[in-house]
């Protein structure tokens, strides 16, 4: 690392874990690198609220965001309370208060609308913001303050050309920024009471749990001839996004080594011991994965208008790495339990993490180095 003053750092984006993850990988590496950084935080009430100030960083977290993507009474009322809000200018102005109390040296951004009126506050008190966008597809507030970024971190080059409005020289192909190393003195095994020296399958349907994957996986891999042959060769880590119900536990009664988590934040640290990966592909994920190099089986979530999940998970897919199954397809269960066991249990494992080796997997690490690269040429 290069020996710059110490940054002070204005973190914003949230709405799920793919805007918050990626920040605090890149806040990991700026803390080992400048123990004397600072940092803040400009988010929404949802998932960052909890997460962020246990990872040690105080921030403004405020109850006006998108969240309601469809038509719904709920989403109407919602949108009646929280509008006004956004007319008068309230978000913008409680950042342009923000940034005028901790004075960052630079707003960095991972998007989702919440992200907005920081970028927006940044425009207007000409403090200077950088864009990180890992999603396949670039967010909306990603294309549209990408004109004025100082820099851009793109996971592929892919993403870095759907931005077409870059400022000249902003664009950075900086791979995926993720976090998956375990805490000091901690075993991810251990956390989760699970035996050393089993091959190890994850399903994660995400931070609240996924229907489908659920019951795709309880159907799979609760079969009992599969069960069978399978108790005591491998172990598996649901996370169900909540608790299990009585007929989960009965499905996987007869598996020795089962365990469920309602929701674990620092579930990625157990990827780099793990044979597979079964959930949805969100772009936290995709970056977990990809410094884990963990193979994977998808099934991407099949509503987004701009099929975003189905793009990442093609983004491994391509490059061997990932297998993509699309949800509520005919023989799904048939075919997962195959995968299961051809990838944790047969060879194709192996072949399946060289493909990871095309990919940049230390993208947290290079951002860091870049923005204090940034900082130093400014001061």
């Amino acid at each position: 690392m290069l020996d710059y003053p110490p940054m002070r750092i204005m973190l914003t984006g949230g709405g799920t874990g793919g805007h918050v993850f990626p920040l605090l990988a890149v806040a990991k590496k700026l803390r080992k690198a400048q123990p004397e950084c600072a940092f803040r935080w400009f988010g929404s009430i949802r998932i960052e609220a909890k997460l962020v100030p246990e990872f040690g960083i105080e921030g403004t977290f405020v109850p006006f965001t998108f969240s309601y993507r469809r038509l719904s009474m709920r989403a109407l009322a919602y949108y009646l309370r929280t509008l006004p809000a956004w007319i008068i200018g309230l978000p913008v102005w409680l950042a342009l208060r923000d940034l005028r109390r901790f004075k960052p040296d630079i707003v960095l951004s991972s998007g989702g609308y919440v992200s907005a009126p920081m970028l927006l506050a940044a425009r207007i008190a000409r403090v200077p913001y950088a864009l990180v966008e890992i999603n396949a597809v670039p967010g909306r507030a990603t294309v549209f303050f990408a004109s004025h970024a100082s820099r851009i971190y793109c996971a592929t080059e892919g993403i870095a050309s759907q931005l077409r409005r870059a400022a000249a020289g902003s664009l950075m192909v900086s791979g995926y920024p993720a976090d998956t190393h375990r805490s000091e003195g901690a075993n991810a095994r251990e956390h989760w009471d699970l035996p050393e020296g089993v091959p190890l399958v994850v399903v994660v349907g995400g931070s609240t749990g996924a229907k489908a994957i659920n019951e795709l996986v309880n159907e799979a891999l609760g079969e009992p001839q599969f069960v069978s042959r399978s108790s005591g060769r491998l172990a598996i880590l649901h996370q169900l996004g909540r608790e299990p119900t009585e007929a989960e536990k009965a499905a996987f009664s007869g598996w020795a080594h089962y365990r469920t988590v309602a929701f674990d934040p620092l579930m990625a640290q157990i990827y780099p011991e793990a044979a597979l990966y079964i959930g949805r592909a969100g772009a936290a994920t995709i970056a977990e994965l990809v410094v884990a190099r963990l193979p994977a089986v998808f099934i991407p979530y099949p509503h987004h208008a701009d099929r975003q999940q189905y793009l990442n998970a093609k983004v491994l897919a391509e490059v061997g790495a990932a297998v993509i199954l699309e949800e509520g397809a005919p023989g799904n269960a048939v075919r997962l339990r195959e995968l299961v066991e051809e990838i944790a249990l047969g060879g194709r494992g192996k072949a399946m993490r060289d493909g990871f080796k095309t990919l940049q997997r230390d993208g947290a690490q290079l951002i860091a180095n870049d923005m204090l690269a940034l900082a130093g040429g400014r001061r």
